[in-house]
């Protein structure tokens, strides 16, 4: 939790009580939150915390390098904790709901591909990948 604290400090946001336990909350599992899901959880410690303040908070989150999102079928974003600086993607269990960290992105080379085949310019990418994970394959 300290690296997540100092990421905060960093960028000038207080360590509020909400914050604090938003973090404990997604470090509980290393799968992905609804905002729902955090703010039922939130609740049960902070009975006037309302669902703006989570999506408050966790647009800050992302903002700032904490948290990444994915979206799902359902077309609604799920967030998780993700502090990797350096380009990468996340792979999606779809039956565990495991988000782990894959160490490669070739957006280089993809750029060029599409200003040579298309003659456009791409800025930005998302690549998301599922399946099924180690564990749940073998089980």
């Amino acid at each position: 939790m300290n690296k997540y604290f100092e990421i905060l400090k960093q960028q000038n946001l207080k360590k509020t009580p909400k914050r604090v336990e938003i973090l404990r909350i997604m470090q509980s599992s290393n799968t992905y939150f609804s905002p729902i899901a955090i703010w039922n959880i939130l609740k049960e410690k902070f009975q006037k915390a309302g669902l703006p303040t989570v999506y408050r908070i966790l647009q800050q989150f992302q903002k700032i390098g904490i948290v990444s999102s994915i979206q799902k079928d359902d077309n609604q974003l799920y967030y998780f904790l993700c502090s990797t600086r350096q380009d990468h993607h996340h792979f999606i269990c779809r039956k565990c709901l495991k988000v782990s960290c894959v160490q490669y992105c070739d957006f280089d080379n993809i750029k060029l591909l599409v200003e040579d085949q298309l003659g456009s310019k791409a800025e930005t990418h998302f690549l998301q990948i599922e399946g099924l994970c180690k564990d749940c394959r073998e089980s």
